[in-house]
């Protein structure tokens, strides 16, 4: 017997119940095929930019190492705040890093109640849609006791662009109550809520708060997988603070002629070469005996005592120095102790005269840190610098301490390299007190940490005009509506990032129509001879530039993200934004137009 058989013998009520479970299963496919297209589209993305802090940080005054594309804050007071760039496995969600934001009160006598520190970051959103705002933390301390409330994690918002976190209005408590020991991890939090926007721009906080005005502790807050989930701006309408149009990805449909492009002004250019303010930078001029030991000929040691071993040499081994044969060598030990005292810090300064108040001066200097013991924490051991305002060789006054980057923490045997450390600042008056520090941040036992600090060096600053470039022998493309960078570079055998470069275009997904573009490594073309009679024949088609060697293109499709693409042609997915100049690897859209390299 056939199914056709079986179907026109079978009682009526069978076949009803047949037809109906049919008809949900067909219901029930369509919804999840609706709801899987719906996810897997290339407009619903994180817009924040560097949310899971494995796009690098940067170092800012008066805070410390916070990721690239976020900014900080903080109320002062008695509290001593810090930001580290934290790559300790247990305390990052995913990646190898997460945002350490520390609020202390060791050596503090006016430790003060309601310290608040955080971070913030405004980003381009659709008006009027709903996002959802996500994270993961984990709250860490060296007081175990007290109110079960005393430290709180909370967010907030500002519809629009904001620096200022006292304009939040709706400060959120996340309900993270488990605090864990400084040094023993446990497992992250997660919080996410919903944020509807009004305008072009929102601006999002998070902040840590140590309620009460504790003396000797710390709090450690680490933040990780950072989410704003929703539409990404129309690529036709981008925010409305950005002057440039981004353009919608077809391809070229113009050629570049040889012609003078519109002269701009020349960039100004900063030379830090003025007269050596630093005696003895290099140390190649001898060291002085003093009671700490052997300091470089016109510096001065200093030391905050306490719990530790301290010592000053003068070290000739050539690891740990970076010119001449010699490097000041500053440590710090805790041997023969079972425990020490955190926050033991050892230095030199040095006075400064000559300089020229309101004037831009370049500190410089080359550095390494090593040490043994003292756990696994990379930011254990600290190097920073800062200054006194006249003659004032009291560390203790120096409220402007910022942080020395020199990178990783080496074991004490076995040295890496010398890091070069650059920073700029404005002199306050003609004279100054200059420190250079090391940290040993915690009370751990059987502990050295080892600072070698080599060719410092203080030169002012000047600007000079650069050359304008040339007035002939380059040629020129203004930008068409349709065109993107990536298509033009491709037009005209240069990468994306020559073009850019060639235009200080510093982000290669935004240009705008009448732009004009300098093509790199393009010569005038000769104008052609005078016309003379020929034979006629049919023009010959125009060949189609040929891309060149070694580049592949792929166009984003719905559902595409960037990481599928990068898996899919096997490189590394920040190296694939880096080619393209995206700087929100969760931020791409269908049409655009991506330079696979190596292909």
């Amino acid at each position: 017997m056939n199914l056709t058989t079986l179907w026109q013998t079978a009682p009526v009520r069978w076949r009803r119940a047949i037809l109906m479970a049919a008809g949900v299963l067909v219901i029930v496919a369509i919804l999840i095929g609706i709801n899987t297209t719906s996810r897997l589209t290339a407009s619903d993305v994180n817009v924040l930019v560097n949310g899971n802090f494995e796009g690098g940080f940067v170092a800012v005054p008066g805070c410390g190492h916070v990721g690239s594309g976020w900014s900080c804050f903080h109320n002062a007071g008695g509290a001593n705040y810090g930001f580290y760039d934290d790559q300790w496995g247990p305390v990052v969600a995913s990646g190898s890093h997460s945002q350490l934001i520390e609020i202390n009160t060791w050596g503090r006598s006016d430790a003060n109640a309601d310290r608040v520190a955080g971070i913030y970051q405004t980003v381009s959103v659709v008006p009027h849609a709903n996002y959802t705002f996500s994270f993961r933390g984990m709250i860490r301390t060296t007081e175990m006791g007290g109110d079960p409330w005393r430290y709180r994690v909370q967010v907030g918002w500002v519809q629009g662009v904001s620096k200022d976190w006292h304009q939040v209005l709706n400060w959120t408590d996340v309900g993270w109550d488990t605090y864990y020991p400084r040094t023993e991890p446990g497992a992250f939090s997660q919080y996410t809520t919903a944020i509807a926007t009004t305008d072009r721009q929102l601006t999002v906080f998070i902040r840590v708060l140590k309620k009460w005005g504790v003396p000797e502790m710390e709090l450690d807050v680490n933040l990780d997988s950072i989410a704003l989930t929703g539409p990404a701006t129309h690529p036709h309408h981008p925010p409305a603070t950005a002057t440039p149009t981004k353009v919608v990805v077809h391809p070229p449909v113009a050629t570049a002629t040889a012609t003078t492009p519109p002269v701009a002004p020349p960039p100004a250019v900063t030379s830090c070469t003025g007269p050596e303010r630093i005696a003895n930078g290099g140390f190649e001029l001898g060291f002085s005996q003093t009671y700490l030991g052997m300091t470089g000929a016109h510096w001065a040691p200093f030391v905050n005592g306490g719990a530790a071993n301290f010592g000053f040499y003068d070290d000739q081994w050539p690891p740990v120095v970076a010119g001449g044969s010699h490097s000041q060598l500053i440590e710090i030990n805790t041997k023969g102790m079972n425990s020490g005292e955190p926050n033991r810090v050892a230095g030199l300064y040095q006075i400064i005269s000559g300089l020229e108040a309101g004037k831009t001066y370049e500190l410089s200097l080359a550095g390494q840190l090593r040490g043994v013991g003292g756990g696994d924490d990379p930011n254990r051991f600290e190097a920073q610098w800062g200054y006194n305002v006249g003659r004032i060789p009291t560390w203790e006054g120096v409220t402007n301490w910022q942080f020395v980057d020199l990178g990783r923490i080496y074991p004490r045997t076995d040295p890496g390299s010398m890091k070069t450390f650059t920073v700029r600042f404005v002199a306050p008056a003609p004279e100054i007190t200059l420190f250079l520090r090391g940290v040993k941040k915690w009370g751990t036992g059987e502990t050295e940490m080892d600072l070698n600090l080599d060719n410092i060096s203080l030169r002012s600053c000047t600007t000079v005009v650069a050359p304008p470039p040339p007035p002939t022998g380059v040629c020129v493309y203004t930008v068409k509506r349709g065109d993107t960078l990536a298509a033009i570079a491709a037009k005209y055998h240069v990468t994306v990032h020559a073009l850019a470069a060639a235009n200080q275009i510093l982000n290669p997904n935004y240009i705008f129509v009448g732009q004009v573009l300098t093509i790199p490594g393009c010569a005038v073309v000769a104008p052609p001879p005078t016309a003379v009679p020929t034979v006629v024949h049919p023009p010959a088609p125009t060949p189609t530039p040929t891309r060149p060697a070694g580049v592949t293109y792929y166009t984003v499709k719905p559902g595409d993200t960037l990481s599928l693409i990068a898996a899919r042609y096997y490189i590394d997915l920040h190296y694939l934004a880096r080619v393209n100049g995206i700087v929100n690897i969760n931020h791409i859209y269908v049409g655009q137009v991506l330079v696979i390299p190596g292909q």
